[in-house]
């Protein structure tokens, strides 16, 4: 292998590192026999499948076939050249290594060395810019938002770009003595849209600096936050060889062991979140970056714990990415909860001005996404109606269904169907029928001889007209208008009976021609353009007509008893009589019907 270091002293630095050590770093292994077993960071998977031998210092995965000693294992998983992980490993475990001639190290180690090398000097450059006069606005900046501990701000080493378009660029140019095309691919610097190769500007210009590290604490990127109301309030490094957004965690590598110790990652939005986090002794949290989460962060978390909590923002924005987030890390095998802090605040804020006490006394009301979803879908939701109670379901089924232990998806179910007061038998057998299908829809069911409802019943028979004349006429004939109580149904009632006596055809546009009020127009156009399946058409207007006219039965035994207890009260014992007389002759015909 052509990379000019002595054999003994790769051998001195594979016999002096321990490959345990350093795949623990990024997997979470536990002992099993001789060996130890962990999920695959190569693959997704569930079921740990990726061994670990320190005996013979090598892995192995019976899932994927990823295999290899400790440099191989490097350089996988930080995309390394076999010299760079060299001289990492070298470095870690105190081997010197001979001085590199012009010539001996390949074309990517250089490029990473390189780029390397200017984040750091960049990232020295933005601190002095910082701590200088021209400085000011950004430190009073920090003050203001409650950053104003030195030692913080030395240890995350946040920077200060400042506001000249051409600031970073003559320093490194001049000073560091880097070419513009290196400072370029490091992303520090852009070119002016339709102007020569040597016309570049500054990319972070007036800008609070948050240096974006990987697991390792390599310095691969920046993040820039405006201290006014300009657009965009944050601007991260495009990508780069040492940058790929959406594959880091900011703050990751200082949150990583307190992670695995505590079995628990906390997952925020914002920089300023982390830091303040970290800052009052919460060291198991980190921030997505200014990005949604994506698969390769969960995949970073779940090598060191089982469980996250979403801290986002309780706006639209924020549910959207808490929902997206809960999925991400869903498939990665993680169990999710999520913590909902009162209105305008973010941990950041909320640490601030209450103490981290008060945060992680917050933090034990957090409850599993699922739950504070189906209760959120409920409360948003109509549960008074049967398609109220459908789209609810609607809602949350999805979620339900990218759960794939089915003992936990029956969990949720009978919560959802408990907390939404779903007892009718056809809905929860339309539920059961989804479910097994792997549908994510449930379709309404179908009524059967149910018209004990006021509203629907009136509405069905408001439908059934509209379907068929003969079943008009019928309805026309043995259902009152006066027995229709809701008044806009019953208008349309009145107006489809004068139609038929008009002999004119039933249409939905005609009554509507007839119809003045817009509210009474939008139900007509709402019952024009919905479909209900009767299974037995004839029979449930029978079934309508009943219902209807029993409440109305109904009705009138409660009027004629208040009217005998007032004559029963007023002495009139004759009108009592009479009245009673009549509740017998009513209750006689109902229970005849």
């Amino acid at each position: 292998m052509n990379h000019y270091i002595p054999d003994h002293l790769i051998e001195e630095i594979r016999s002096q590192s321990d490959i345990l050590d350093i795949i623990s770093a990024d997997v979470l292994l536990k002992k099993s026999g001789q060996n130890y077993k962990g999920l695959c960071p190569f693959h997704s998977e569930k079921t740990p499948s990726f061994v670990v031998s320190p005996e013979k210092q090598i892995y192995h995965c019976f899932g994927c076939g990823a295999g290899g000693n400790i440099f191989k294992f490097v350089m996988e998983m930080e995309d390394l050249s076999f010299l760079d992980v060299v001289k990492e490993l070298a470095s870690k475990c105190g081997v010197e290594l001979p001085v590199f001639k012009p010539g001996q190290i390949d074309a990517k180690s250089n490029e990473r060395n390189v780029l390397l090398d200017i984040n750091q000097k960049t990232q020295t450059y933005f601190i002095r810019s910082l701590m200088n006069k021209d400085g000011k606005p950004a430190r009073d900046y920090l003050s203001s938002r409650g950053f104003n501990d030195e030692k913080l701000l030395a240890d995350y080493n946040i920077g200060w770009a400042a506001p000249g378009w051409e600031n970073t660029l003559r320093y490194l140019q001049n000073q560091e003595k880097f070419s513009k095309n290196d400072i370029s691919r490091a992303g520090l610097i852009k070119q002016k849209e339709k102007a020569n190769d040597n016309n570049f500007y500054d990319r972070f210009r007036g800008r609070i600096m948050f240096p974006l590290q990987d697991i390792h604490g390599n310095l691969i990127a920046f993040a820039g936050r405006v201290i006014n109301e300009t657009e965009p309030k944050y601007l991260n490094s495009p990508e780069t060889s040492l940058y790929i957004k959406g594959k880091h965690l900011f703050g990751f590598n200082r949150a990583k062991e307190s992670i695995r110790k505590q079995n628990k990652a906390l997952i925020v939005e914002g920089y300023f979140d982390q830091m303040r986090a970290h800052q009052n002794g919460i060291r198991n949290s980190v921030a997505t970056c200014g990005t949604a989460l994506t698969l390769e962060q969960a995949s970073l978390l779940k090598n060191h714990t089982k469980r996250a909590t979403l801290i986002f923002d309780s706006d639209s924005a924020g549910q959207a990415a808490t929902k997206k987030g809960f999925e991400v890390l869903l498939k990665q095998g993680l169990s999710v909860d999520v913590l909902s802090l009162p209105s305008g605040h973010d941990p950041d804020s909320f640490i601030h001005q209450f103490g981290p006490e008060k945060f992680l006394e917050e933090l034990k009301n957090a409850r599993p996404f699922v739950e504070s979803f189906i209760d959120d879908a409920i409360a948003g939701g109509n549960l008074s109606t049967p398609m109220g109670k459908v789209e609810v379901v609607n809602k949350v089924l999805p979620i339900l269904m990218k759960i794939e232990n089915t003992i936990e998806r029956t969990e949720w179910i009978s919560i959802l169907t408990e907390r939404a007061k779903i007892e009718d038998q056809a809905l929860l057998t339309e539920l059961k029928n989804t479910i097994k299908q792997d549908k994510t829809v449930v379709d309404e069911p179908h009524q059967k001889n149910d018209y004990s409802n006021k509203q629907n019943t009136e509405l069905y028979l408001v439908h059934l007209m509209f379907s068929d004349k003969e079943l008009a006429i019928q309805i026309k004939e043995q259902a009152k208008i006066e027995n229709f109580t809701d008044p806009n149904l019953r208008q349309i009632a009145e107006l489809c009976y004068q139609l038929l006596d008009e002999d004119c055809e039933l249409r939905i546009d005609s009554v509507m021609d007839r119809l003045d009020k817009p509210k009474i127009k939008t139900l007509l156009s709402k019952i024009g353009v919905t479909t209900i399946p009767f299974d037995n058409p004839k029979q449930t207007v029978s079934d309508c007509i009943q219902a209807l006219n029993k409440k109305s039965h109904s009705q009138q035994v409660e009027e004629l008893k208040k009217q005998r207890n007032e004559a029963l009260v007023a002495g009139e014992s004759e009108r009592s009589q009479k009245i009673q007389n009549k509740l017998k002759e009513l209750r006689i015909t109902l229970t005849s019907n």
